[in-house]
């Protein structure tokens, strides 16, 4: 019996033994192998957007708004890229056109006749017809027109009686063309048509009815 419990006593010891070597053996690993050294972390912070005569210039954004637009949440080199971007290449050219202003009840026509049998006859009829259609307004520049209209009288005679009047036309929305510093009035065709008329009264009536239908989408109505 006493034998049993000696062994066992032994037995313990031993395995306690070989515990503690191990554990020992381990630490000592440990200890030998080198610690990687920690990444210093950088204090240094990129330099901020702040506002400049350019910002104004290119963004239009005064001083007092930089940081209401929120530009102020950029770095100088972000802010440099949107400045970049924002300006217009000098090879390109950008094109403003007008949009009417349905809400005024207005549409502001520039009315252009030509022709070498343009009387101001014929010329002041055609006038009188386009600027009496509802809503209508006569404007002698490009700029201060929604809308244009351009007409070409030719007289049709037999021997030296006249039989009738041609109408030639072409409508348009005006634009402005900017390329660089130039500034350049243009035109987006609209439709064109010709009318042909015993009398130069019937073919001024014929110019407005056809107008007065086109006006109908800058005056927010639909054609009937």
């Amino acid at each position: 019996m006493e034998v049993g419990v000696k062994s066992r006593v032994i037995l313990w010891a031993g395995l306690a033994a070989v515990l503690l070597t191990g554990q020992l053996g381990f630490a000592q690993q440990q200890q030998q192998q080198p610690k990687t050294a920690a990444k210093p972390k950088s204090s240094a912070k990129a330099a901020m957007a702040q506002w400049t005569p350019e910002v104004q210039q290119t963004l239009g954004v005064s001083a007092s708004a930089f940081a209401a637009a929120g530009l102020n949440k950029l770095t100088k080199a972000q802010l440099a890229a949107v400045l970049t971007a924002a300006k217009p290449d000098p090879a390109k050219s950008l094109l403003t056109c007008s949009a009417g202003d349905a809400s005024s009840g207005k549409v502001r026509v520039l009315l252009k006749v030509a022709g070498e049998d343009a009387s101001p006859d014929v010329v002041g009829q055609i006038q009188q017809k386009i600027a009496g259609l509802a809503g209508v307004e006569l404007v002698d520049a490009p700029a201060a027109a929604d809308i244009a209209l351009h007409v070409v009288i030719q007289e049709q005679t037999m021997g030296k009686r006249t039989i009738g009047f041609t109408a030639s036309y072409v409508t348009g929305t005006p634009c402005v063309q900017e390329k660089g510093d130039k500034k350049t009035d243009v035109e987006l065709k609209r439709q064109l048509g010709v009318y042909t008329n015993p009398k130069s009264v019937g073919v001024a009536q014929d110019l407005a009815t056809m107008f007065d239908q086109e006006l109908q989408t800058l005056r927010g109505t639909s054609a009937q």
